[in-house]
């Protein structure tokens, strides 16, 4: 791969050699007004962890207390990935066991997620975008609510940012530490979140399809791809041993994929609605049965191998569940992070809706604009879309495609700046001289 010139990642992109110039004092800036905000909203709107996030808090509260990673029974367990647990339980061990310790960490890991953002957006669209995009980021209602609540995307969103941001530089100066870096921030966001590792052929293709087009050297292409697999595999490679000692079996991260993949295409019914995000209960004979098979790992390889023996016997069923699941993704609500009226179980998050509208502006405008590497982009949703289709949709699984949206968005904001703003200034300014 050649070295791009900064002139390739679009307007506003300065500095040589892959580096990009925000100004001294922008990003401690973003750093600090997202902080700020994001500690407003845990202090005043604390959140009590309950369903997934009461069990992150008893799998962190364990392991500080030196138990180990076990469930509730005492035994062990992978069911959910180590990633976050052992981030709470290191936040425990040096706070305490406090939740609210725990959430205001989790605001600066949030403020962090805001300048890798704005960073990402300088290095393939441009500074000002990049810089626009993290004032909407630190203000993005979808995302300083995160902080409050137990979830794993608060660690997760940070690590997809910064493999994004290696990416960009790997694709910019063609030099493999940041291939390194790339394969070693995969191989722990994978650890943090399991459909993270999804990323690693939509990046590996992605860099592929870019260096055919433009004829690039394919023998560094390959030694960066061979070096980001590396990484990961080794990465994964301690806990992949420790859960084949445990259960005898190839679990790379988590144990959780076939009965959650079951429950994705036959989930508990309510009132005649699918409950989207909710395992089976003991009212279906096969749950009962994997159940009874001795361990979670063994539970789970029968559900897997059965669900995909009813999708193979009726195909047409997979494709009738793409519409209520992309709803479920795409629906203007939320019912997981955001702090609910008393009574209520969901809040709007017009916001969401907005941003995305302005982002469609922003894609159609970034399409004329010469921004080698702005297919990155499209790597997240395009993740989030994949996990949908296979799993289901839900307001909290797309916020990493939520930041794509900024980005977009902020393009659109800034040419329409460009534009308008300067004309609407422009004759002010005029007429104030000639008044004065």
């Amino acid at each position: 791969m050649r070295a791009s010139s900064a002139s390739d990642v679009g307007a506003g992109a300065a500095g040589g050699g892959g580096r990009v110039h925000l100004g001294g004092w922008w990003l401690p800036a973003l750093f600090l007004l997202a902080l700020a905000v994001r500690c407003v909203a845990v202090t005043l709107y604390p959140a009590v962890p309950a369903n997934d996030a009461a069990d992150y808090h008893r799998l962190a509260a364990d392991l500080s207390r030196g138990l180990g990673y076990v469930n509730v029974e005492g035994g062990p367990t992978a069911w959910r990935p180590p990633g976050y647990p052992a981030f709470l339980a290191g936040v425990y061990s040096v706070f305490g066991m406090s939740v609210t310790a725990a959430t205001l960490v989790q605001a600066a890991l949030g403020g962090l997620t805001v300048v890798l953002l704005a960073v990402f957006g300088a290095l393939v669209v441009g500074r000002r975008e990049g810089l626009a995009a993290g004032l909407l980021a630190a203000v993005y209602p979808g995302l300083f609510w995160v902080p409050r609540v137990l979830m794993s995307e608060n660690l997760s969103l940070p690590l997809t940012l910064g493999v994004l941001c290696a990416a960009a530089m790997l694709l910019r100066t063609g030099r493999l530490r940041w291939a390194g870096a790339c394969g070693l921030l995969l191989g722990v966001s994978a650890l943090v979140r399991g459909a993270n590792l999804q990323l690693v052929p939509l990046l590996l293709a992605g860099m592929a399809f870019f260096a055919w087009r433009r004829r690039q050297d394919w023998r560094r292409l390959a030694a960066a791809s061979a070096l980001v697999c590396a990484l990961v595999a080794l990465t994964l490679l301690p806990w992949t041993l420790r859960n084949y000692g445990v259960f005898q079996r190839f679990v790379p991260v988590a144990t959780q994929g076939g009965m959650t993949l079951y429950s994705s295409y036959w989930p508990p019914v309510k009132d005649g609605k699918r409950i989207w995000g909710n395992l089976q209960t003991d009212e279906d004979p096969e749950w009962v049965a994997a159940k009874r098979l001795g361990d979670e790992a063994a539970a789970s390889q029968y559900l897997e191998g059965l669900t995909f023996k009813r999708l193979r016997a009726n195909p047409s069923y997979f494709f009738a569940l793409i519409p209520p699941k992309m709803l479920s993704l795409a629906v203007p609500l939320d019912w997981e992070l955001f702090p609910h009226a008393a009574g209520a179980s969901r809040s709007l998050n017009p916001v969401y809706a907005l941003t995305c509208l302005v982002a469609v502006v922003g894609l159609l405008m970034l399409r004329r604009r010469r921004a080698p590497h702005a297919w990155l982009l499209w790597v997240l949703p395009v993740s989030v879309l994949v996990q949908t289709v296979t799993f289901y949709g839900s307001p909290r699984f797309r916020l990493p495609a939520e930041t794509s949206a900024i980005l977009w968005a902020s393009v659109a904001l800034i040419l329409a700046w460009e534009r308008f703003g300067r004309r609407a200034v422009s004759p002010a300014a005029g007429r104030r001289e000639e008044v004065f």
